[in-house]
């Protein structure tokens, strides 16, 4: 009898998680600062005195500018940012506030909003699609056996502990291994009841909401202005 997808875990590596833990957040921390810099466009001199300065207007991202191809309406094109995998939060109301020019609020409303439509989704049908693929397909189990051994090893150990509430500390962490993805199918590994989970992860999504308009909006900057003295 084929176990169900939830009940998968890999105890190879169990032992080795906490150990791992820290040295896999220094080096997403790195791997973020790098494709920074790799994508940040090459500093240009400053202007001699005299000669007039040159304004460029920033170009906003491919994602973007092909959904800006199909007439797709600036608000709409922030909800859809926020709600694909990886972008989220992160992406959406940078997008907002420095591609369309929004306002806080309206660029944290939008953003907040399409990152917890696929919620509700994968909480409720992430176990029946999962099973049914998987045992129809080799690849399908190698793919849900992989990304549940790594949502597992993200934020099982928070989630064991604090249960709903670690589940949100979880989603309110604004990064990349982190977020209303992610958080939805640790609620659904551990077995935490849906009217549970969507307020955790709800809470988690607005404050990490906060961050990162706090983030885009530059407010951020300025208390580091201060932290240096």
């Amino acid at each position: 009898m084929e176990k169900s997808s939830r009940d998968i875990q890999p105890a190879s590596v169990a032992r080795s998680v906490r150990l791992r833990r820290p040295l896999v957040r220094l080096a997403t921390v790195f791997l973020l600062v790098c494709c920074v810099l790799a994508v940040a466009p090459p500093a240009r001199p400053a202007p001699e005195p005299g000669e007039p300065a040159v304004v460029e207007e920033r170009e906003p991202p491919r994602l973007v500018q092909w959904l800006e191809g199909y007439r797709i309406a600036p608000w709409l094109i922030v909800v859809i940012i926020a709600m694909l995998p990886i972008f989220e939060l992160r992406g959406a109301i940078p997008v907002a506030v420095l591609a369309f020019e929004m306002s806080w609020w309206e660029a944290y409303a939008l953003s907040v909003a399409g990152n917890l439509i696929p919620i509700i989704p994968i909480i409720l049908l992430i176990g029946p699609v999962s099973d049914f693929l998987m045992a129809r397909s080799k690849l399908w189990r190698r793919f849900f056996e992989w990304i549940f051994a790594r949502t597992r090893r993200r934020g099982q150990d928070i989630v064991e502990k604090y249960q709903a509430l670690g589940l949100g500390l979880f989603v309110s962490i604004p990064l990349p291994v982190t977020g209303a993805w992610t958080g939805s199918l640790l609620a659904f590994l551990m077995r935490i009841k849906a009217r549970w989970a969507f307020p955790a992860i709800l809470g988690g999504v607005m404050l990490a909401g906060v961050l990162v308009t706090l983030a885009s909006t530059g407010v951020l900057g300025v208390f580091q202005i201060f932290t240096r003295y």
